[in-house]
């Protein structure tokens, strides 16, 4: 069977035929973008996992639990949005700075098929996250189907509180790192951003010697806050330290945590996973005959 169109040249009308590929079944409703290429089996899924920084405190998330969650916690919100190029969430899973406030969501303008699972716990320490990682990247395995799995860890700021040596905390980064790639992810490590209640440089130290130990890339998330337009402390947040009483600035804003996903995004993600292709285009031209 052949479909006779007509179209618009600068002889007049024109004609295509539109033939039937072997293989390719057209069905009214069925054949667009979404159809073609956002299915489960062509996604990256990404696991967020570390501590309250990961979880988004303060930042809408209302418990110090990721738990898994897709579309709680600005961390998660912000970078789905940033490699999806996805329309703002809708409140009450909102954050109060939208991503479009963000110049490389508006440089990006590329959809990438993703999802992204939230497996922050305030207040967890290194040897927490040796303890779940295996548990929580299977869960997310079982929940999300998807041709790749990636996990992104910022792991050590509370071990310092714990009396967690910076020398351990390295170790408990490999085990972690071994675990996610047991499990068919490829780990990424993140360096912790700047508080002015102590210095994190140490364990920052330990970060980089994790990643460099095991291989993996380390994005820098410090460096990132520090160079920030108007100093760190204008995207970390003031707040009562539950140790000492005293006002600290330790989480980031909401602005804060948008410029982790820029991170992110820019120095591995953006990299990594492709844009997706619309199959529309080819297979329209494939079925246009003149």
């Amino acid at each position: 069977m052949e479909f006779l169109t007509k179209k618009k040249s600068m002889g007049g009308l024109g004609r295509h035929w539109i033939k039937p590929l072997a293989g390719i079944a057209l069905v009214a409703g069925s054949l667009f973008a979404g159809d073609v290429f956002a299915s489960e089996a062509s996604r990256t899924v990404i696991a967020l996992f570390g501590d309250s920084t990961t979880t988004g405190f303060n930042a809408n998330f209302g418990d110090r639990y990721g738990n898994g969650s897709t579309v709680r916690g600005c961390p998660t919100i912000y970078l789905t949005n940033l490699l999806r190029h996805d329309p703002q969430i809708e409140p009450p899973n909102s954050c109060p700075t939208t991503i479009y406030d963000s110049p490389i969501f508006d440089a990006n303008k590329q959809e990438r098929n993703v999802i992204v699972a939230n497996w922050g716990i305030g207040g967890s320490t290194t040897e927490s996250g040796v303890s779940r990682i295996s548990s929580n990247l299977a869960q997310t395995k079982a929940d999300h189907v998807g041709k790749a799995y990636i996990t992104l860890i910022i792991y050590g700021t509370n071990d310092f509180n714990s009396g967690i040596s910076t020398s351990t905390t390295r170790f408990n980064l490999r085990q972690m790192i071994q675990s996610a790639r047991a499990l068919g992810y490829t780990p990424v490590l993140g360096t912790l951003t700047p508080r002015d209640d102590r210095d994190i440089s140490p364990y920052n130290g330990a970060v980089s010697g994790a990643g460099s130990d095991e291989g993996v890339p380390v994005v820098d998330h410090y460096t990132r806050f520090v160079n920030q337009s108007g100093g760190w402390r204008s995207i970390v947040q003031q707040e009562v330290s539950t140790t000492t009483g005293k006002l600290v600035r330790f989480h980031p804003t909401d602005e804060g945590y948008m410029v982790i996903a820029e991170t992110w995004f820019d120095q591995y993600l953006r990299d990594v996973i492709k844009p997706e292709q619309s199959l529309i285009t080819p297979i329209m031209l494939l079925l246009l005959e003149d």
